[in-house]
C-alpha cells in the first residue's frame, strides 16, 4: 500500500504567530519604502527646489543628482531595513527555537528514563499549548512507570514467597530464578 504524499490542507495552522510574522515582514518593506523615500526627499529636495526655480535649468545634471541620491538613500534604506529585519526575524524565531531546543532535551532526557523534567516556557514564548500537552504526557508516563514499579515489587515479594515453599523442585526454583531475573530488567 503506498502513501499519498502528505498536503496540506490548511493555509494557516496557526493564525496568530503566522500573522505576526507576515504583518512583521510587510512592516519591514513599508519602513523600507518610507526610509528610502525620506532620505530622496531630505538630500534632493533643496537642490532640485533651487534647480527648478533658475530659468537655466540643467536637466542634465538634475538626473545625475537625481539617480545618486535614489541610490544612495536606497542604499541606506536597505542597510537600515536590513539590521530590523535581521533583529526582528532574530528575535521571533528564536520564540519559537528556543522551546523546540527545550523539547529536544527534555525527549532526550524522557527516552533515558528521567520523567522529573518538566518544560518550561516563557510567558512570551510560542508553543505553550505543545509545553502543556508535554507536561500531561510526562505526568502520565511518570505515574504509569510508578504503578508498574508498584507491580513489579509486589511480583517480587510473591517470587520470594514461593522460593521459600519447601515443596519446591529444582525445576521450578530454577524457573523462578529465570523470572527473578526477567523481573530485574523491568
Amino acid at each position: 500500500m503506498s502513501r499519498m504524499p502528505f498536503k496540506r490542507s490548511h493555509i494557516f495552522i496557526n493564525k496568530a504567530i503566522q500573522v505576526r510574522f507576515i504583518a512583521g515582514a510587510l512592516l519591514m518593506i513599508l519602513l523600507s519604502g518610507l526610509c528610502s523615500a525620506l532620505l530622496i526627499f531630505w538630500i534632493t529636495g533643496g537642490d532640485l527646489q533651487a534647480q527648478s526655480q533658475s530659468a537655466h535649468a540643467n536637466i542634465a545634471n538634475s538626473w545625475e543628482r537625481l539617480g545618486l541620491s535614489i541610490l544612495i538613500s536606497n542604499a541606506v534604506a536597505m542597510i537600515i531595513a536590513g539590521t530590523l529585519a535581521w533583529y526582528w526575524v532574530l528575535h521571533a524565531t528564536h520564540k519559537i527555537v528556543g522551546p523546540l531546543y527545550r523539547f529536544e532535551k527534555n525527549c532526550e532526557h524522557i527516552g533515558e528514563g528521567n520523567f522529573d523534567d518538566y518544560v518550561s516556557l516563557r510567558e512570551t514564548d510560542q508553543l505553550q499549548a505543545l509545553g502543556l500537552a508535554f507536561t500531561h504526557m510526562v505526568d502520565k508516563l511518570r505515574t504509569r512507570k510508578s504503578e508498574q514499579q508498584e507491580v513489579v515489587a509486589r511480583i517480587n515479594a510473591q517470587v520470594e514467597q514461593l522460593k521459600l515453599d519447601q515443596g519446591m523442585t529444582g525445576h521450578q526454583l530454577g524457573e523462578l530464578n529465570e523470572l527473578t531475573r526477567l523481573i530485574k530488567q523491568l
